[in-house]
């Protein structure tokens, strides 16, 4: 008889573990909401997604992790987010996960709005409602990537742009067209490199138009191992 495939950690891919008798549960904290579970199911590395978590839809496992996350790196953030089992290799959640990623990291950092006020939940709220407009498949039918979108999204929160106000919504479309340059790169389409391009392009863009400039540290993707399309080595964030 062959042996019995094992139950995968949805985090990282190592053997689930299930406990049996009480002294085999685990004080454990969540992955994402970060509460502690006395748990019977977890990861053998230790990983854990409580119920909650893990019945939750990918626009919802945006705005709770942004509203209840102190992160202030944006890569560390996008890629805790893209790690939840509830997000897939491709998907318009990931228009909505760029702007929410920008703005969140500003907010941790401290940073305030080109008016001077403070980045608020409810403006994480307006971009998360915004980028969910934009559907599937939109970079190929469209000739818009949606993460790239995301980007020009953030900086029309971040500035107060209207369609009525000249600069600031020049410099929200001057954001997306930027984020969209970028993407536009001859690779197979990739969803992560997009979102993860987009980031960069608009750290860069705050840092230029706003004297912004924020500490964090990109890491090697984490997906290209469960992406039969990854570019591998002519992905610029592989």
């Amino acid at each position: 008889m062959s042996e019995k495939k094992k139950d995968k950690c949805e985090i990282c891919g190592k053997d689930l573990v299930y406990a049996k008798v009480p002294k085999e549960y685990r004080n454990i904290k969540c992955e994402f909401c970060g509460k502690l579970f006395n748990a019977n199911t977890f990861c053998e590395d230790g990983h854990y997604i409580c119920d909650s978590c893990h019945s939750k839809g990918p626009i919802e496992v945006i705005e709770d992790i942004c509203e209840s996350t102190d992160i202030k790196d944006p890569f560390l953030l996008a890629d805790m987010i893209m790690q939840h089992p509830k997000f897939k290799m491709y998907g318009p959640e990931h228009h909505v996960l760029t702007p929410a990623v920008i703005l969140t990291s500003l907010k941790n950092n401290n940073i305030k709005k080109s008016d001077g006020t403070e980045i608020a939940q409810f403006d994480i709220k307006e971009a998360i409602r915004r980028a969910s407009k934009i559907p599937g498949g939109w970079c190929g039918f469209y000739g818009s990537c949606g993460s790239g979108m995301g980007s020009g999204i953030a900086i029309s929160i971040f500035t107060g742009a209207t369609p009525a106000t000249d600069k600031e919504r020049t410099l929200a479309n001057k954001m997306t067209s930027r984020a969209l340059a970028k993407i536009a790169d001859n690779l197979e389409h990739c969803c992560k490199r997009s979102v993860r391009l987009s980031i960069c392009e608009a750290l860069d863009f705050l840092a230029e138009h706003f004297h912004i400039k924020l500490d964090y540290h990109p890491s090697k993707c984490e997906f290209s191992t469960l992406n039969n399309k990854c570019e591998k080595q002519n992905c610029p964030i592989f």
